[in-house]
């Protein structure tokens, strides 16, 4: 019932409003619907009158783009060059120059912990590339090294309710990422090399035909002698990736299409479990152990302008993330997890009594199928219609959307969000939303033979947040919001203290709150500072005990320095406080504030060379469980040119 529904869907958009003669039946019964509907969907852009047009740029290229169509929440994107001037080649400093996204690290190119005002979800759907919602690594952990800066066109970051837009359920938030578009004749290399015997090499080209624009990124990064993942450990675990990324963009009478394609390939030594000196089981030495990862993402877009003040818009995504895992005392073992998703969208604008009024009108239908091939009956569907209303009024902004999940696993659930900004003066917004959300757990989470749960229930949560931004230019502002959240069986990865053990469970019910801050400065021509602070309280409302892996204050103080023209200095501080690994609250972490550098030189307008310093400090504390490693102070050379 379920795929006949979404068939339909589909036959609906091609034979009406893309003037195609589908077959139903066909499409019900072919497997390779998505290679169909790719090339009756090409067949008409070719169909159309050829023509030569630039890459489509997205964002300005300001340090941080605030989103203009959605002023009502916490949500920043940075842009290329934004992203270009970060010190580090994953998106390790985009993600910590946030308040209220904490990145929890074990040693060199390990996954990575995420939560978002408290709420998980790497496991599925915390982040999306080109609207693809990616599965994670182990259950609720993602490894950020897979997707590198220079891969990427612009990164979106959204905080609290409504995120569902960017195809992504996540409760607490969603990070969104676009693959990156090269204009024609526009090519770069990238090298750099440093400790661990680290080497990482990324090129691009783009290219501008008659068919179309296209982009192609491709990379290579290598840790021979990286450090043990054990804290005990003295073996050196080495790391290898290898990345391709390419779209395409045609613009043609009417309306658009777009494809990407993103592939990555992993190897990294493993550590495992064992007996530690307190007779625990924890992380330790093992030379058999490793872990593969291979991921696949692509997706085909399409837009369509049926009238004048109507767009409609079909995306069919497809991502597969494959991992096999051996250790000493893990039974080897190898899952796979797949995920197909139609998201079709409708766009009404219409202008009321000037060009500073009009109302935006959105609704569709998202439909996500989860599987893993391992497991054949093992499998999710969930077709969520949804309507979203945005009013502009002069100085006032108002939005509300909802979305009703038919799910035939977990049920139906339907969630809603509202939210309204007032404009005071050219420089002041004050906003403030609010809502419900639904997320069900993934099949990677429910699945994983190492930290899965297949128990695991699906998260919800009621709240709603305020804020106010003030901005005199594009150098001088600060944003302060603060926010509750009630969790009801919140997704977390829970340490049990008194086995080492790992899993993913629901925490029954979660308070959360906290306050954010950020700003940034401009002191002179050569000197700008930037703040960025969060605190948050989560508790677990039956136990009065904190949730794990969530600090009360984390934040980042930055300076850079131009010091003569070609040569700029940035100079960042990381900090958290301590905070509790399991969920009796009987393991610690420890405080721990690093420091960061970048020494850029500009040796022509297109081509830098760069000395970054990681953990100056040498601050090794332990952040995902007491038994893993932290890298040490880190030295990295690095040269990119475009050309």
């Amino acid at each position: 019932m379920i795929k006949d529904f979404s068939c339909m869907v589909l036959h609906k958009w091609l034979n009406l409003k893309l003037n195609f003669n589908v077959d139903l039946d066909m499409v019900i019964k072919n497997r390779s619907t998505p290679l169909i509907l790719f090339f009756l969907l090409f067949k008409n852009v070719m169909a159309d009158e050829i023509q030569e047009l630039d890459a489509m740029t997205i964002y300005s290229g300001q340090d941080v783009t605030e989103e203009i169509a959605n002023p009502t929440k916490m949500e920043i994107g940075f842009g290329r060059e934004a992203l270009q001037a970060n010190p580090r080649q994953d998106l390790n400093n985009v993600i910590k120059s946030q308040p209220g996204v904490m990145l929890l690290q074990g040693s060199g190119e390990t996954m990575s912990n995420i939560s978002l005002r408290g709420a998980g979800g790497a496991g599925q759907g915390m982040f999306t590339l080109d609207g693809v919602p990616l599965f994670g690594n182990f259950a609720g952990f993602f490894s950020l090294g897979q997707y590198p800066i220079d891969t990427l066109e612009n990164v979106t970051i959204t905080k609290g309710m409504g995120g569902d837009k960017h195809g992504s359920r996540t409760l607490g938030g969603s990070l969104h990422l676009q693959t990156r578009r090269l204009k024609d004749a526009e090519h770069f290399l990238h090298l750099e090399g440093g400790s661990y015997d680290t080497l990482r090499e990324t090129a691009g080209t783009g290219l501008a035909t008659k068919v179309g624009d296209f982009s192609m990124v491709v990379g290579r990064s290598d840790v021979f002698t990286g450090i043990s993942q054990a804290r005990t450990g003295t073996e050196r675990d080495g790391f290898d990736m290898t990345h391709a990324s390419g779209n395409w963009f045609k613009n043609f009478d009417r309306g658009s299409l777009d494809a990407s394609l993103y592939l990555v390939d992993t190897h990294e030594d493993y550590d495992g479990p064992g007996v530690l000196a307190n007779k625990k089981i924890g992380w330790i030495d093992d030379k058999k152990g490793l872990v593969s990862s291979e991921t696949i993402i692509s997706q085909l877009h399409g837009e369509y302008d049926v009238a004048t003040h109507w767009n409609s818009a079909l995306q069919l995504g497809f991502t597969q993330n494959r991992q096999e895992m051996v250790t000493t005392l893990i039974k080897p073992f190898a899952l796979t997890s797949q995920l197909l998703m139609v998201d079709w969208k409708n766009t009404h604008r219409f202008e009321l009594d000037n060009k500073n009024q009009q109302a935006i009108v959105t609704w569709g239908i998202n439909t996500q199928h989860q599987r893993t091939m391992n497991f054949p009956t093992v499998h999710q569907t969930v077709i969520s219609p949804n309507v979203r209303g945005e009013l502009f009024l002069g100085k006032w902004q108002l939005k509300a959307d909802a979305r009703f999940d038919q799910g035939d696993v977990y049920g139906n659930h339907s969630v809603f969000s509202l939210g309204v900004n007032r404009e005071l003066g050219s420089n002041l917004n004050l906003w403030a939303n609010g809502g419900t959300g639904y997320r069900q757990p993934g099949v990677s989470e429910l699945m994983n033979p190492v930290y899965g749960n297949k128990n695991l229930k699906g998260e919800s949560n009621a709240g709603g947040e305020m804020g106010l931004t003030l901005r005199l230019n594009v150098d001088n502002e600060i944003k302060v919001s603060g926010y509750y959240q009630h969790y009801q069986n919140m997704i977390t990865l829970q340490l049990n203290s008194a086995t080492g053990s790992i899993k993913s469970g629901n925490v029954t019910e979660a308070d959360v709150w906290g306050a954010e801050i950020q700003g940034q400065h401009r002191w002179t021509t050569q000197w700008k500072t930037g703040l960025s602070y969060g605190y948050m309280d989560a508790t677990n409302s039956a136990t009065r005990l904190k949730v794990a892996l969530r600090p009360e204050h984390q934040g980042i103080f930055w300076n850079e320095l131009q010091l003569w023209q070609p040569l700029k200095f940035r100079l960042e501080l990381n900090v958290h406080d301590g905070y509790w690994f399991d969920t009796s609250n009987q393991s610690r972490a420890n405080f721990a504030a690093r420091l960061n550098s970048l020494l850029n030189y500009e040796v022509t307008p297109k081509t830098d060379v760069y000395v970054r310093v990681e953990n100056i400090n040498n601050e090794r504390t332990a952040e995902i469980t007491p038994d893993f490693n932290f890298n040490g102070t880190a030295f990295y050379f690095g040269v990119r040119s475009r050309f």
